[in-house]
């Protein structure tokens, strides 16, 4: 608390509240810190609420092979060399989530049939998520359960799937033009089951058999573990629709750089079926490689087959062309010269035929720009300029010998490309045999302990975070945007003297009561009893006895000793402080008379537990005499005079020379004369009032009065000829507590 025995006539102190430091802002967040903590509590409730209620998501993984080779087989497999320009790896993965291995799992699982159980609106995921269960449920809240009765047997339990509970459908078959339509599986008994479509039945059955209707419906339910009464949505989505939810939940990870091993996940609500489902995509991805290897083995023998027998007629025709040849010439003889230009172009020859063999394939498989169709033909264009210049050497030898050498090459050419036929015909049909494909599958399908999602402690802490973050911004804002009076110096600058600075009083807020006068539909906050009684040791008592003390040296010079309390608004508190100043000042041995001069919404006849009528308004009328419009308190010395019937011209009453008058008999009859008027800006009533009194005090509140506010209600004060003496900051908060209870640099109490 602040003592001023001799307060100041003009501002000197700089302003402190136009300047915002960082102490004031972690003073702030301090003083708001039990807020800040109900702002995470609550977060982080609501994010432990909306975790918990979310669909808890297993994974399971496995762990796959791919060897980086490609798929061509025999002559294919040498052709590129050293310059292979695709990457096998890269393509077995793009296979492995396509729509043919993604679609053959679907039809396999027939995952196109979704299940939904019906849950409790709001918190049924958080109660399954937290293993309620139906028996538990039905005990405990036998009365919520929806009731059924049908043709006299025993109703159905409650419509919502609990904990523990489930459906599995093996096969579901609707009309087409029912697809993606949700139909309702509803429980009947231990087994038994009836489907519906907008309320109407179309067929019923039990679990573990096959049941059809007319409408062209088929369905087999082989698992059925639900209470009477449960219900579920089923419906059948697209093919493709369930392959790309399928494509979306699975995930590939490589293991290790260029090691060709990769960890395949796929995620999804039912651990069981996730497990299931991920063996299958990998079994389909398997299958389907070595049957495409095995293919491409049955190409190549279909290919060889064909080539062989008109390869075995050339060479036929080559061995009996240089037969007869030999046997007409007597039997040539090449030169050594002659042998080394026949092997290296028998040499050539078979290579451009092993080009042709392979060229024959690609075309039927590639275009003409593919990569490996280009590297064949570049390394044909070398080979044959090779021959060309082998051919122009052959040219230089005698007729005989160049005649001798072509029969020969042609001979041993045939022989080589028909002994490597067969050769790899043979290679072919081993490889046919025993094809493994160039994937394995290392580990099997295997479920990850606990959930990936949601993770229910990181989201909690996440929205603790965000809670405390909110608030505490929004503290941070609320101190910077706001412009309302927060120092003593504030109302210095303004040219009003502080008199006594009162800080926020929790026994105060005990004592107010919301209360919603007759033939008004706003509520209004009234105090019933009076703190300075309740509660003497109140540091708020102990400041107004301190202005008790500092008025007694400011009336001195006042010209009676009546003391004006008003405030520029509604909310300061006003009347409290009229209230508990009079009765401070009645402790302290003097007479004093409190007056409740607002006629419109004076409330000081609930602080004595008293009704408002009659008062002031009946005894400015004339229709009651001052003893009755004077009433006496439970405090020694202290009696007060209530508002009285709310008047229609509140402001003429005031005016009347009978209120004069009052005052003027009061003012003898009393030490001290206390008026309590309506808010300043509001109405004149104060102007009015403010004339009699010989001194004045603003209450502002803290943190609710801007600096503008002040202004404004002194600018209209003097303006009628009414000098405040000084103001009353009220509702001082505290901003950090401390040994000595300090309130910044301006109240201070000892305990």
């Amino acid at each position: 608390m602040t003592i001023f025995p001799n307060p100041p006539t003009s501002p000197q102190a700089p302003s402190e509240g136009g300047d915002i430091s960082l102490r004031k802002l972690l003073d702030a967040l301090v003083d708001r810190k039990f807020l800040i903590l109900f702002s995470i509590v609550v977060f982080m409730l609501a994010g432990y609420f909306h975790a918990s209620s979310q669909p808890r998501i297993y994974q399971s993984d496995a762990l796959i092979q791919v060897e980086n080779r490609g798929a061509m087989l025999g002559l294919l497999e040498s052709l590129a060399g050293g310059e292979n320009l695709g990457n096998p790896t890269a393509a077995e993965l793009e296979i492995l989530q396509s729509r043919m291995v993604m679609g053959e799992t679907v039809d396999r699982l027939d995952l196109t049939v979704r299940i939904e159980p019906r849950r409790m609106p709001w918190i049924g995921d958080f109660l399954v998520n937290h293993g309620f269960q139906h028996a538990w449920f039905e005990g405990l809240s036998p009365g919520f359960l929806r009731k059924r009765l049908q043709d006299g047997e025993a109703s159905l339990g409650t419509p919502y799937v609990w904990a523990g509970e489930s459906l599995r459908i093996s096969r579901f078959e609707l009309p087409a033009d029912r697809e993606e339509v949700p139909h309702v599986l509803r429980v009947t008994g231990e087994d038994s089951y009836e489907l519906l479509l907008d309320g109407t039945t179309l067929l019923s059955g039990r679990a573990g058999e096959t049941v059809m209707s007319e409408q062209g419906y088929r369905l087999f339910v082989s698992q059925l573990d639900a209470h009477p009464g449960a219900e579920f949505e089923v419906r059948r989505v697209s093919r493709l629709s369930a392959i790309g939810q399928l494509q979306r939940r699975f995930m590939i990870m490589p293991r290790g750089k260029d090691s060709g091993v990769y960890q395949v996940f796929l995620s999804g609500t039912d651990r069981s079926l996730t497990q299931q489902t991920l063996d299958t995509i990998t079994g389909v991805f398997l299958t389907q490689n070595v049957q495409r290897q095995s293919e491409e083995a049955e190409k190549q023998l279909a290919f060889l087959d064909e080539q062989i027998p008109q390869v075995n007629v050339q060479l036929t025709e080559a061995e009996n062309q240089l037969n007869a040849y030999r046997a007409q010439r007597d039997s040539v003889d090449l030169t050594f010269e002659t042998q080394n230009l026949l092997s290296r172009l028998v040499a050539v020859e078979n290579q451009l035929t092993e080009l042709a063999l392979a060229e024959a394939d690609l075309a039927e498989r590639f275009r003409p720009t593919h990569p490996n169709y280009q590297a064949l033909l570049r390394q044909r264009s070398q080979l044959q300029s090779e021959r060309e210049r082998l051919n122009a050497l052959i040219g230089d030898l005698p007729e005989t010998q160049q005649e001798v050498l072509r029969l020969t090459r042609d001979t041993q050419v045939n022989q080589q490309v028909y002994v490597q036929l067969l050769n790899q015909r043979q290679e072919m049909r081993l490889l046919k045999a025993g094809t493994v494909g160039n994937v394995r599958i290392l580990d099997n399908a295997e479920m990850q302990p606990g959930i990936i999602s949601p993770r229910v402690s990181l989201t909690t802490l996440i929205s603790g975070l965000i809670g405390a973050l909110l608030a505490s911004l929004g503290v941070i804002l609320r101190l910077l945007l706001s412009q309302a009076i927060k120092s003593p110096d504030q109302l210095e600058e303004v040219g009003l003297p502080v008199y006594a600075t009162l800080p926020d009083s929790a026994e105060q807020a005990k004592l107010t009561r919301r209360i919603r006068p007759a033939g008004s539909k706003l509520q209004q906050d009234v105090f019933r009893g009076l703190l300075a009684v309740a509660d003497p040791t109140e540091l708020a008592v102990e400041a107004l006895r301190s202005l008790r003390t500092s008025l007694y040296f400011a009336m001195l010079e006042a010209g009676n000793n009546r003391l004006m309390i008003a405030g520029a608004g509604p909310g300061a508190g006003k009347s409290f402080v009229a209230a508990n100043l009079a009765a401070v000042c009645a402790q302290a041995g003097q007479k004093v008379l409190l007056i409740d001069a607002d006629m419109r919404r004076g409330r000081l006849h609930h602080a004595f537990h008293d009704k408002g009528v009659p008062g002031l308004s009946e005894l400015l009328a004339q229709r009651i005499d001052r003893s009755e419009a004077i009433r006496p308190t439970e405090v020694e010395g202290l009696d007060y005079v209530s508002r009285g019937t709310v008047p229609p011209n509140p402001s003429e009453l005031l005016m009347q020379r009978s209120f004069h008058d009052f005052l003027q008999a009061m003012s003898g009859a009393y030490d001290l004369v206390v008026i309590d008027t309506p808010p300043v800006l509001a109405v004149t009533d104060a102007a009015v009032v403010g004339k009699l009194a010989g001194t004045s005090l603003l209450v502002v509140r803290f943190g609710i009065n801007p600096p503008a506010e002040i202004k404004a209600a002194k600018r209209r004060l003097e303006s009628a000829g009414v000098r405040l003496k000084g103001a009353i900051l009220n509702g001082m908060e505290k901003p950090t507590s401390s040994r000595y209870g300090h309130y910044g640099n301006y109240i201070y109490a000892y305990r």
